[in-house]
């Protein structure tokens, strides 16, 4: 019954709109996506990626929309997106700072991850992460190149997020192995 009245909803309101509804469809950008970041796993099928995509309306500068995507690596990069329950366990928000930059955050396990994206002249765009070094420096914007999640084990076991690894290269244009600061939710 509640289906019933939920498609009368709809119709109605299809009909009241009239043909607004197929011209607003038709007026819809098509938006076109590019990796920003691959994502490997010490953990999980071996041949399953993560990665983050942005999307942008074609000729307009600026970023429309991030999604993180499940990418098979053994079906020429065919992207998934994340099923519902990765879906409730991991948010993916973006906060546009500009036409030409953004913060992505990437919420999942009680942690925050924050993404700068910065696109270059070149329709490029570049990740810059806060990242503490392997000796437990502050490097508070690293030009990300390389990321790998890296699972919290209980005997031996992947049982949560630790962290995410990831090769930058700082300001001095010195390339560094760190993790990504994350913040504690």
């Amino acid at each position: 019954m509640t289906t019933h009245l939920l498609l009368l909803s709809l119709s109605a309101l299809v009909l009241l709109s009239g043909a607004g509804v197929a011209e607003h469809a038709a007026e819809a950008p098509e938006l076109s996506s590019i990796e920003v970041l691959r994502i490997t796993r010490d953990f999980g099928k071996p041949h399953f990626d993560l990665a983050l995509d942005a999307f942008a309306s074609a000729g307009e500068v600026g970023l429309r929309d991030v999604r993180l995507h499940w990418v098979n690596t053994s079906a020429r990069d065919r992207r998934k997106p994340l099923g519902p329950l990765t879906d409730r366990l991991v948010k993916v928000n973006l906060r546009p700072e500009n036409d030409r930059a953004a913060t992505v955050t990437v919420t999942g396990d009680s942690k925050e991850f924050a993404f700068a994206l910065e696109l270059r002249d070149d329709s490029v765009i570049d990740v810059y992460v806060a990242a503490l070094a392997e000796g437990g420096q502050v490097i508070p914007r690293c030009h990300v190149t390389r990321a790998r999640l890296i699972a919290r084990r209980i005997l031996g076991v992947a049982a949560g997020l630790d962290h995410i690894a990831v090769e930058c290269t700082d300001s001095f244009g010195h390339a560094r192995a760190a993790r990504i600061h994350h913040r504690d939710l």
